[in-house]
């Protein structure tokens, strides 16, 4: 998850300048949101399934993320409800992401994540599996770490608690920070994109730690 993260901050960066720089770009947007905005409101709860729906694919596969949607999810439905639809989706792929790892397990799991990271998170799981180192490796690394902790069986309602904590900071980032881009407050823009920096660097610092007193 930290290069994601900082890879994702940059681009996140770079595109807010683009918006905030460029009239053309914000009159595009604008214009795609009234035409999402007019088939919401044909069928808000079909809207809603499929933006939960697609936050839930960004953590079963890889490579899909739906963070370019939020803008226009923020746009529509206010920032606070667009936390909520991610939080909910991204546990219901972290859950379905569970259940495959601990039903089906090494089967079809190395079809999904690359053979070699799986087996370094489950070993990590099963070294260090109390509640908060738990929690810190799900904050820093990859939303596919779901399969692994379901391999090792690690107690589901736990898993569920440790998700949502963890999804929370990222959640509230991106519905925010897309707010303040489409305000074009800048203050607001950097603060959030900062404050996600500083939790994935303790968490890494913190989780860096953990494996130190585990090798030793």
């Amino acid at each position: 998850m930290n290069k994601r993260v900082i890879i994702g901050l940059v681009l996140a960066i770079i595109i807010a300048l683009l918006f905030w720089s460029s009239a053309l770009l914000q009159n595009e947007f604008w214009r795609i949101v009234d035409f999402f905005n007019l088939l919401v409101t044909k069928n808000e709860l079909l809207a809603i399934g499929l933006f939960i729906i697609s936050s839930a694919l960004g953590a079963l596969i890889s490579p899909l993320t739906n963070i370019p949607l939020v803008p226009f999810a923020v746009a529509i439905w206010g920032p606070l409800l667009t936390t909520l639809l991610l939080l909910t989706g991204w546990l219901v792929g972290g859950i379905i992401a569970y259940l495959i790892g601990r039903i089906v397990g090494e089967r079809i799991v190395p079809f999904l994540v690359y053979r070699k990271k799986f087996e370094v998170w489950s070993k990590q799981i099963n070294e260090r599996a109390t509640f908060t180192t738990a929690f810190l490796l799900r904050l820093v690394l990859p939303a596919e770490l779901g399969y692994a902790f379901g391999v090792v069986h690690y107690p589901l309602g736990a898993y569920c608690i440790v998700t949502v904590l963890s999804e929370i900071p990222y959640a509230i980032v991106s519905a925010y920070a897309s707010e303040a881009v489409l305000l074009g407050n800048i203050l607001q823009f950097l603060g959030f994109s900062g404050i996600v920096l500083m939790v994935v660097i303790v968490a890494l610092g913190i989780n860096h730690h953990q494996q130190k007193k585990v090798v030793r």
